[in-house]
């Protein structure tokens, strides 16, 4: 049994809804999980504990939430001695026009120099587009990004594009690692060549 830690950073929610299905699947499988919203989390905070740890953040303004990149600098060397995943939300991922997973993997890149962490996988995630939720300078903006994305456009009713059995499938892979390293006399950390 591994005890994970699961810290994310929401702007609407729906990274929040991402973390908690993650560990669900995590606690359904009969190890313990830590759920942290970033926001909320100490720059000391101890992460000896923990035999892995899943971060996610949706993209804002072309970078991630601060609390989650704060959270990595202040961690980063506890992060690199242990399996570790990253899951970035965002609607560029369901482009029908644009190669929205490489617009992705760019902010991920950022990420990565700005913290100097390389986390050992990388997941891209479709976020939600929540009409309903947004007031009406926001609803504009980003209905006109989804229209220019060849996305959906009624904004009389919310739509959600993760895809939860996915997220169970990184998930389950990602713990199937874990459990690898913790019966392999190995190191810890995947080589770099096989990170994602």
């Amino acid at each position: 049994m591994a005890t994970v830690l699961v810290v994310y950073a929401s702007h609407d929610g729906q990274t929040r809804k991402i973390a908690e299905w993650a560990a669900t699947v995590i606690r359904a499988r009969g190890h313990l999980v830590e759920l942290l919203d970033a926001a909320d989390a100490s720059q000391d905070r101890d992460l000896s504990r923990f035999q892995a740890v899943l971060i996610g953040s949706p993209i804002r303004a072309q970078g991630y939430l601060r609390p989650v990149v704060r959270f990595i600098q202040s961690h980063r060397t506890a992060l690199e001695a242990l399996p570790t995943l990253f899951f970035s939300v965002g609607l560029a991922v369901v482009s029908k026009v644009h190669d929205g997973r490489a617009q992705t993997m760019r902010v991920v890149e950022k990420l990565t120099a700005e913290t100097g962490w390389r986390p050992d996988r990388v997941e891209l995630v479709a976020g939600a587009l929540l009409y309903t939720q947004y007031n009406f300078l926001v609803r504009f903006v980003m209905r006109r990004i989804a229209k220019a994305e060849g996305g959906d456009t009624d904004t009389s009713r919310d739509y959600e594009y993760t895809d939860w059995s996915a997220v169970e499938r990184f998930t389950l892979e990602f713990l199937e690692r874990v459990q690898r390293i913790r019966h392999a006399d190995g190191p810890a950390r995947a080589s770099p060549e096989s990170r994602a």
